[in-house]
Parts: C-alpha cells; structure tokens; sequence
C-alpha cells in the first residue's frame, strides 16, 4: 500500500547519524554569517533586520509567508537557509488546481489497492527519522491556490501542542504491515518541520486570508535590495534542530531580552487605539508569537522597538490595505502621530512606512 515509506524505512535505518557542534554558535552569529552567506556565495542582499525576521520567525510560528513581487529573492532566502546550514530544503510549486489536502499529503487508490504518494508526504515522512535535522519544507507561489484549502489540516494542527501534532493519512487495511512510523494510519508531524511559503502579489493569485496570516509570520520583500561589501565570515555553518531550539529556549527565558512592564504599557496604547479606533486587536495568538518574536530577535541583535514595529506592521496595519471607509485615513493619521508621540520619528519605520503607503491611497 506504500511502497515509497516503506523505502524510506530501509533507507533511512542504513543512514549513519549525524553528530553536530553548536560550540560558539548564537542567534547573532546565525543572523550576521547567513547575511554574508547570503551576499558572497549567492549574490542576494538582504538587510539584517530581514535576516533578523526571518529567523526570529521561525522561533515564533512553523509557518512562515515571504512575499512580495516576484524576482526579490523570497524563494532564494528559503532554499539557502537549509544550504548555510548544509541541508538539503524541499521544494513544491503549488498548482492552481489544488482544492483540498490530498493534492500534498496523496489519497488511496481503490483499483490498485495502494496509495498515490506524493514527494511531499515522502519528505514529511523522511523527516521523523531525522530528528536532530532541521526540514525545511518551501511551498512556492502558496497563493496561486487557496491555502487554507490544500493546508488546512496543517494550520489547525500546528496550533496544538508538540505531542499532538498528528495527521490521519488514511484507515489502514486489517492485518495491514504498516511503514514503522505510520501507526495505525496516523503520521506525526516531525517537531524539526518548518513550512515556507512564498507569495507573489498580482493579478494571477488569491488574497491570503486573516486566517493564515494569523498563524504565520509573514515577511514583505517590496523593498529594493541594496549590495554591501561583505565583511567577516561567510561560510556555512551546520546547525541542529536541537541546538537551534535551545538557543531559541535561552533568548526566550532571558528577561533582559523579553518586553518589560513599562514597554508593554507603552505598546499597548497603541494597540488600544488599533481597536478602539480600526476594530482590530490582538488575540492570545498573536500575543504569544511577540512574546517569542521580540526576544529572539533582540538575541540575533536586533532591538525590541524594531521587532515591534515589524509585528505590528504584519499582524495590524497590513489588515488596513483595501478599506476606505470615511473614518480611516483620520484614525491613520492620528495613529501616525499617536507612534512618533510614544516612539519617536525614527521609531516604528516600517510602520510609519506602511501608514504613509495606505494615506497616499486615500
């Protein structure tokens, strides 16, 4: 029934066990050696902050959205993270003729009395047996079908806790030999599983919905990308999923990197007047991705300010785009200066950024 994890179970038990040294490697280090990885061996600039973001995503959700125009480096960024930390990413190109969850996880074939198994269910499977390996697993162009379609089960399931992230594949035949790492028809999704998705925005494509976004950590690549001269090391750097967890653990737990009380009175001002004024506010969702985001962030070198106004860009102001009802551009413009009040005029860039792109709309 499936001929492909069984193959895999053979495979990977003759596989020798890789064993890394995460000695003298931080948050920073990955952050700043990825950039000039990134700028030296693939010619693709990125500012630090994006680097930053991109890693203290993945801290923060196991769905990432890198998006913006096409031909700004978001598939690159994906795909060579794994090569810096000398894995090998997989990568799928959604189809437009996806609708539902068997387009990536395969379906039963009645006739022949095997299942249709697709690359994508093969890598997740792979992926048990490789624990201490980080997977990264790229959908490109995620929006050129509806994602909360072909992923739904995903997004729910990686809303639970570790030990339940579960997926039913199918009912196994009685008396059935499963693939070791299939009881009884269940696969568990490995913790070492991190999906990227790339999004272009034009015409040929879907909105992604508040539900996705919600869940993800989306990055925006509309920025031009500018060349630097690269300075200090650039080599790859070999990274465990253990050790790259821990090191996310140590920022998370560090209180001098976390939000203190007269930071998150400040913040929430401005999230009070989001609600008050837009109707849109923060959930426990979105308030626990910042309570891993910012730390994180400030471990790669980053500051709380910037990692702020980068979530509060994502998660808030990127809901504004497409409303024009009489009310919004008074409430952005009192929101802008309701931010260089508290924050200054070169606080909240990305923020002050995307406000002025929405009130030259207006």
């Amino acid at each position: 029934v499936f001929p492909g994890l069984c193959t895999i179970d053979l495979i990977a038990k003759a596989e020798r066990e890789t064993v890394f040294s995460m000695d003298g490697i931080d948050l920073a280090r990955i952050a700043t050696q990825f950039r000039n990885y990134l700028a030296k061996e693939q010619k693709l600039y990125f500012s630090i902050n994006t680097i930053r973001a991109f890693i203290s995503g993945l801290a923060a959700s196991r769905l990432l959205i890198l998006e913006g125009l096409s031909g700004t480096g978001k598939s690159s960024l994906a795909r060579y993270f794994s090569t810096f930390i000398e894995e090998d990413s997989y990568f799928e190109a959604v189809q437009a003729t996806w609708r539902d969850r068997t387009s990536i996880l395969g379906y039963f074939i009645d006739f022949s009395k095997s299942y249709n198994e697709t690359e994508f269910l093969k890598r997740l499977y792979h992926a048990t047996y490789r624990k201490d390996h980080i997977n990264i697993m790229v959908l490109d162009e995620v929006n050129i079908s509806r994602v909360e379609y072909y992923f739904a089960d995903f997004l729910s399931i990686l809303e639970y806790p570790k030990d339940k992230w579960k997926i039913k594949i199918m009912q196994l035949p009685y008396d059935f030999d499963a693939p070791e790492h299939l009881n009884d028809g269940v696969l568990k999704i490995p913790h070492n599983t991190w999906f990227i998705g790339t999004a272009n925005k034009d015409d040929s494509t879907y909105t992604i919905t508040d539900k996705v976004y919600d869940r993800a950590i989306s990055i925006n690549f509309d920025d031009r990308n500018e060349e630097f001269e690269v300075s200090g090391n650039a080599e790859t750097l070999p990274i465990s999923y253990e050790g790259l967890e821990n090191l996310f653990n140590e920022a998370i737990n560090n209180k001098d990197y976390s939000l203190n009380q007269t930071e998150r009175q400040t913040f929430k001002i401005i999230t009070d007047f989001t609600f008050e004024t837009f109707d849109l506010t923060f959930g426990n969702r979105i308030n626990h991705q910042i309570n891993v985001f910012v730390p994180v962030f400030v471990a790669t070198g980053g500051n709380k300010i910037d990692a702020l106004d980068f979530m509060f860009s994502r998660k808030v102001i990127s809901k504004l785009q497409g409303r024009f009802e009489d009310y919004i551009k008074q409430g952005l413009l009192d929101l802008r200066n309701l931010i260089v009040k508290h924050y200054g005029k070169d606080g909240f860039l990305l923020t002050l950024k995307e406000i002025d792109k929405l009130l030259r709309k207006l």
